[in-house]
């Protein structure tokens, strides 16, 4: 289901028709504030069948707050309506019960009325919006926000926020009490093909010394301090889901430029996947008890899973599995014109990737600057057709997300079940 355009109309849930009526008088607020918190977030009601009526409720003295979350319109963020009277800001919108997002509140919000950007651009206001940004106090479910990556320390008030409704993709390795109970191994890995250098982390999941699967994952900051996934792993391995596996986190070049320099290194960058295959996977299995290369997986999300697919069909003798999250291969616009260069490649590979998970939002179909015409679904999807016609065996899921943490450490977790599961061997 596609989503649907934000509802900029009076409200109508009772808690706010009350607030409209009395201009915000204390007692009704008092009353709105219950029903936010009863609700852990926005209020809800029943809509068409399979959908949900949300309306997402910010207080606050503020001259301007914008909602950013991905299941609202295309863009950065959307601008919320002030209840006349009040300090009371709401924005309504229909989801599928499937849906799992996150969002946050910005107070006078710097993207506002920008449009597309740039990499440098949209870094640059998004460290910007984060200082004003905060999570919906009524919902206890945050994520650190991207920012806590460029080295902002960001109090747990101006997280982000998760929205999930009842039928939303299953969470469960998120929610042990524990923390991560393997070890952690960090070296620093000097790289001929890239000509840099970068840290590399290596979680070693607990079991028994046996050879295990390997698991590189790309953003590997990312995947750490966000989205917690070692935590997450530990659950799937103890509940019998997956093989105990072997994962290397890989992260950014020793003085990388944010996002501009991560574009760079992901977009099907020959060195980037000789780095990978050449070099850091053969010194893995060298250090550790690897199970071999059919249990090699390579994964990502957004650019990574873009470059992770490239590594695969690039070097598909080292890399037989392929994680790949929103991928991004709607690229190819600036390499020779035409958008999807990936997927146009696939057809002259005689080798490709053995085994391949890939994941898409169905709210990610919003235009992109980037490549004209072509959104990050219709991409995956034209690459799903590619792939199965030559014949790689590919897991597809489309699931009610966007491109967002939330979305893709619960991808994450379904791909290593659905390439490492206990079943898969």
């Amino acid at each position: 289901m596609p989503r649907t355009p934000l509802r900029r109309r009076p409200p109508v849930h009772p808690l706010l028709l009350e607030v409209e009526r009395t201009q915000g008088a204390a007692p009704a607020l008092d009353s709105l504030r219950s029903g936010l918190a009863q609700a852990s977030g926005p209020l809800r009601e029943p809509a068409e069948a399979g959908t949900t009526a949300l309306t997402f409720v910010w207080i606050g003295e503020a001259p301007q707050v914008s909602l950013q979350c991905g299941l609202v319109d295309h863009g950065n963020s959307s601008s919320m309506h002030r209840m006349p009277g009040t300090d009371v800001w709401v924005l309504e919108a229909i989801a599928p019960d499937d849906t799992l997002v996150s969002y946050r509140y910005v107070v006078d919000d710097p993207f506002l009325g920008t449009g597309q950007l740039d990499d440098a651009g949209w870094q640059r206001l998004m460290l910007a919006a984060q200082e004003r940004s905060f999570a919906d106090p009524h919902n206890p479910d945050r994520l650190p926000p991207l920012a806590s990556l460029f080295g902002l320390a960001v109090a747990e008030e101006q997280w982000e926020s998760v929205l999930s409704l009842p039928e939303a993709p299953d969470s469960h390795w998120f929610a042990a009490a524990e923390g991560a109970t393997g070890s952690f191994e960090r070296f620093e890995h000097v790289s001929a093909a890239m000509g840099d250098a970068r840290d590399i982390t290596v979680y070693l999941t607990p079991g028994p010394p046996v050879p295990r699967p390997l698991v590189v994952l790309l953003d590997g900051p990312s995947w750490l301090a966000i989205a917690d996934l070692p935590r997450a792993i530990d659950t799937a391995v103890r509940d019998g889901e997956i093989e105990a596996p072997i994962v290397a986190f890989v992260h950014e070049a020793r003085g990388s430029n944010g996002l501009v320099d991560r574009v760079r290194e992901l977009s099907c960058n020959r060195q980037h996947a000789r780095m990978l295959a050449d070099e850091l996977i053969p010194f893995l299995h060298s250090r550790y008890r690897v199970a071999g290369d059919e249990r090699t997986v390579v994964g990502g999300a957004s650019l990574g899973g873009l470059a992770s697919m490239f590594t695969a069909v690039e070097h598909p003798h080292v890399v037989r599995n392929v994680l790949s999250i929103s991928g991004s291969f709607w690229y190819g616009l600036e390499r020779d014109g035409r958008p999807e260069w990936l997927t146009r490649q696939l057809a002259e590979r005689p080798v490709t990737p053995r085994r391949v998970y890939q994941q898409i939002g169905r709210f990610e179909d919003g235009p992109l600057s980037l490549s004209p015409g072509v959104s990050h679904l219709d991409a995956n999807r034209n690459f799903r057709d590619a792939a199965t016609a030559m014949g790689i065996d590919l897991t597809y899921e489309e699931m009610g997300t966007a491109h967002d943490i939330a979305a893709f450490r619960i991808a994450a977790m379904r791909g290593l079940r659905t390439l490492l599961g206990t079943s898969s061997r």
